[in-house]
C-alpha cells in the first residue's frame, strides 16, 4: 500500500512543482476513465478536463496528514488524507480520497474527491 501513498505524494510535489509537472505526472497516473469530484464544482468526467481542473491551479505548501490506502479487490485500492496547501494564494484544506485500479502499466487514479475539511 506504500505504493499508492507514494503516488498521492508525489502528486502533491507536483502540483505544489508547476502545471506543467503536475499536468506531466497526472497523464501518468490518471486513467482513460475518471471521475473528479472537486469542492464547489460539478463532476467532471472526461480526463482532459480533469487534468485541466486539478493542474490548472498554482498549488504550493502542501502538508498531508493521516494517508492509509485500502485494498478493495485485488486490482483495486483506495487512499485517504488529509491536505492543507495554499491554492492560487489562499489557505486550502480538504479531506481527499483517490481510488486507483490496478492496470497493465501499473496503478491508475479513477476517483479522485476533494471534500471541504
Amino acid at each position: 500500500m506504500d505504493v499508492l501513498t507514494g503516488l498521492e505524494r508525489r502528486a502533491w510535489c507536483a502540483l505544489a512543482a508547476e502545471p506543467v509537472a503536475a499536468r506531466s505526472y497526472y497523464e501518468k497516473v490518471r486513467d482513460d476513465r475518471i471521475v473528479l469530484l472537486p469542492i464547489d464544482q460539478r463532476p467532471i468526467q472526461v480526463r482532459d478536463a480533469a487534468l485541466v481542473a486539478l493542474c490548472g491551479a498554482r498549488w504550493k505548501a502542501c502538508s498531508l496528514a493521516d494517508l492509509s490506502a485500502t485494498r478493495l479487490s485485488l486490482a483495486v485500492c483506495t487512499v485517504n488524507y488529509s491536505v492543507a496547501a495554499t491554492k492560487d494564494g489562499v489557505p486550502y484544506s480538504a479531506r481527499v480520497s483517490s481510488v486507483y485500479v490496478r492496470r497493465d502499466d501499473g496503478w491508475k487514479q479513477t476517483f479522485h474527491q476533494h471534500m471541504s475539511w
